[in-house]
């Protein structure tokens, strides 16, 4: 595992060679170290705006990143805005760029951290600072950390009330607003490929990915090769309609096709990822990363079309009804449905209680991230551990009033779609199995440029529609997106309707002797046996072979089911990696 790691004495004591592959860079009294890459500045001229404007002037740089400045009486940390660098996970003693170094500390006793592993197996993720180990930490995107005499703290340098006071204040008008977002879009292309003789593009054959060829091919009609993922008997693969856009502007392709057999592989993954992490796209970036390395091809960067959904906002129709609800006065009748369904056992059938409950707790909990997973009221009765927690950590610093739906609106982008989802799972995912693999892997959509412009933009120019348009399922997400190349893309993607995108997780369960393979673990794992009844895990297993042997049932109690296994496995092998030790272990069949 490359990266590094170093003890803050050392640091202290201004003794930096414990950093490993970070690139240095001096001038007089500031040092400079960092890993991943700079867009739209240099080194040099980072550490002369530093002088000038002091940490703040991190916010500026648009860029893939960690970095470390060392001062004469201070030592400073920062991770880009949307955490596409590198990670930094620290205790009080040490500091380091992979979770897993710490196993190789002598002296360091792993111990896990029950309420953060109960959050990943509701939300799929573990929200900075949190890790899954007691006493260990990691830093946030946008987040400063610095150490001082021996102590760390950290700051938010894009604290919700500053950004809040910027947001709706752009005077464009949507035609101006179109041109600006192209010719920042179109800048970001051309800083992420400068100096590369040969681009990858990942391609899903949707608006996003298009985007980037489109743009590309803007700017630069040099070597091109592009990588699709799709999934073997799946009636709405888009990888006809990757395809389509690779001979439209002329790439070299690759495809993959999953069969569910990947999943095998989740030890060698969870070791990148550092906690357990499970998310529907992991497979999908993780195969992206796997082909391309297998391609050959080793373009000098790759440009993804992630979080591009997120800046713009998403779940309008939930985001109105919500607020909607709240306003009538009859979120109480969904408090009520939603505590019923907590009690009540018919509500975890395939039939209409848990289709109502899946959408009620969809708009009652929109200003929280996605729960696929295990609930709250599962996990305590599955287990005792769990019933000391209320709510997840991350929920207790959201803001809960709102002086209008365009607050609301903004409320929810900002903590829930970037916050949490750009920057805790989808650029965390993408960048690190990009890393895995050994790629540069790079987001057009993510610019420092493109953040700043976009949040300023009133929030109809994002998604069009007033509320009750928004509610009834009229709006149009991503508009100035979409108004900006509608007329650039085939038809056949922009005609479309939405097919959803979603990974059909019961993929990784379908096949029989794999999932007795991988049930015949859960049912001996030592992290799950740590954490909960047996009876309650046979349970669950029990029920999933019901299912299997069902010929339909609704597409999204499959999912959930099939969800809730997944982070289950996911656990039990980052228990046997990081807490048993079986680090050398790279599928879950030598276990």
């Amino acid at each position: 595992m490359t990266g590094f790691i170093t003890s803050a004495r050392a640091l202290s004591e201004r003794d930096f060679s414990g950093l490993g592959s970070m690139k240095q860079v001096v001038d007089r009294d500031l040092s400079l170290y960092y890993l991943g890459r700079f867009y739209n500045t240099s080194a040099a001229e980072l550490l002369a705006n530093f002088r000038k404007k002091g940490p703040d002037s991190f916010k500026e740089i648009d860029g893939d990143f960690l970095l470390l400045l060392a001062e004469k009486d201070n030592l400073l940390f920062y991770r880009d805005r949307h955490g596409a660098g590198s990670q930094l996970f620290y205790n009080g003693e040490f500091f380091s760029s992979h979770l897993i170094h710490f196993s190789s500390l002598e002296g360091f006793d792993p111990e896990p951290d029950t309420e953060a592993l109960f959050t990943f197996l509701g939300i799929g993720y573990i929200p900075s600072p949190q890790t899954a180990l007691k006493g260990v930490k990691k830093l946030s995107p946008g987040h400063l950390l610095v150490l001082q005499n021996g102590k760390t703290s950290t700051k938010d340098l894009y604290d919700y009330e500053s950004c809040l006071a910027k947001t709706a204040s752009s005077k464009l008008s949507i035609e101006e607003a179109t041109e600006a977002f192209e010719k920042l879009h179109r800048q970001a292309i051309k800083d992420r490929i400068a100096g590369n003789t040969k681009v990858g593009l990942l391609l899903s054959g949707g608006y996003d990915s298009g985007g980037n060829i489109a743009a590309f091919r803007e700017v630069c009609q040099g070597e091109a090769v592009s990588y699709s993922i799709g999934f073997k008997n799946n009636p709405w693969t888009e990888l006809p309609l990757a395809a389509l856009l690779s001979e439209k502007y002329g790439t070299r392709h690759y495809e993959y096709e999953i069969d569910g057999s990947e999943i095998l592989d989740l030890p060698l993954i969870l070791k990148a990822t550092g906690d357990p992490f499970h998310e529907g796209g992991l497979m999908v970036n993780y195969c992206a990363m796997r082909l391309l390395s297998d391609s050959g091809e080793q373009p000098g960067i790759v440009l993804g079309g992630d979080g591009n959904d997120q800046h713009f906002g998403t779940s309008g129709k939930e985001l109105a009804l919500h607020w909607k609800l709240r306003k009538s006065g009859l979120q109480i009748f969904q408090k009520a449905y939603d505590a019923l369904g907590n009690r009540l056992s018919v509500f975890e059938k395939d039939n209409v209680f848990f289709r109502t409950q899946f959408h009620n707790r969809k708009i009652l909990n929109i200003q929280q991230s996605d729960m696929f997973g295990l609930g709250l009221q599962q996990l305590k009765r599955m287990s005792a551990a769990a019933g000391k927690m209320k709510r997840y950590d991350y929920l207790s610093s959201l803001p809960r009033h709102f002086d209008s739906f365009e607050e609301f609106y903004f409320g929810r982008n900002f903590n829930i779609d970037i916050k949490q989802v750009i920057n805790e799972v989808i650029l965390y995912k993408s960048s690190r199995m990009a890393e895995l693999f050994g790629s540069s892997m790079s987001f057009p959509y993510m610019s420092t440029a493109l953040y700043d412009f976009l949040n300023e933009l009133p929030p109809g120019y994002k998604f069009k529609g007033n509320i009750d348009d928004l509610a009834a399922g009229r709006g149009v997400s991503k508009f100035l997106h979409k108004n900006c190349f509608k007329s650039k893309l085939p038809a056949e993607i922009t005609e479309r309707k939405k097919q959803g995108g979603f990974a059909p997780l019961a993929i990784f369960l379908q096949e029989e002797s794999q999932r007795k393979l991988l049930f015949a673990y859960l049912r001996r794992s030592e992290g799950l046996q740590y954490l909960f009844e047996k009876e309650s895990i046979e349970s669950l297993l029990k029920e999933y072979e019901r299912l299997v042997q069902s010929p339909a049932y609704w597409f999204w109690f499959r999912q959930v089911k099939a969800n809730q296994l997944i982070n289950l496995i996911t656990l039990a092998v980052w228990w046997d990696v990081f807490i048993a030790g079986k680090q050398s272990v790279t599928s879950i069949s030598e276990l």
